[in-house]
Parts: C-alpha cells; sequence; structure tokens
C-alpha cells in the first residue's frame, strides 16, 4: 500500500470538521493556502477541542487561577 493510500484511508475515517483542517495544513505545506478566505474557518475552534480535554480542577479555579500556580510553585520547590 502506498503512502497516499494509506493518508486517503485515513483521512477517509476522519470526521469532515478534521479532514478541512488536513486540508488546510496541506494547502499551506504546498504554499497554496491563499484559496482558503478567512471567513471560511472556524474561529472558536479551539473551544471545542477544550472542551473536550476532560480537564480538572477546583470550581474557583478562573477566579484564584495566581493562587493555585503559586502554590504549585512552592510545592515544585521541595
Amino acid at each position: 500500500m502506498s503512502i497516499t493510500e494509506i493518508v486517503l484511508e485515513k483521512l477517509s475515517a476522519l470526521p469532515m470538521e478534521k479532514q478541512e483542517q488536513v486540508l488546510h495544513y496541506v494547502e499551506a505545506l504546498s504554499g497554496d493556502s491563499s484559496k482558503i478566505s478567512p471567513m471560511e474557518t472556524e474561529p472558536y475552534a479551539w473551544l471545542r477541542v477544550a472542551s473536550q480535554m476532560n480537564l480538572d480542577g477546583p470550581p474557583d479555579w478562573s477566579e484564584r487561577f495566581e493562587e493555585y500556580l503559586q502554590a504549585n510553585a512552592s510545592d515544585a520547590g521541595r
């Protein structure tokens, strides 16, 4: 099986949004990114990725993150 066939097989198994990301990446590699208009990209795609990360933390982390970071830094120095 050739590399092209392997790539096509894996690409076809991806959801459409991931296939679009692959297309943008390949176009960027080939220097052909001028065909992509800025309006075609999803401006908040990172929110979908972040929501799938299954992060866990204290409920007030967004309000007290500096305190938590300082506590972790002092723990690392021990």
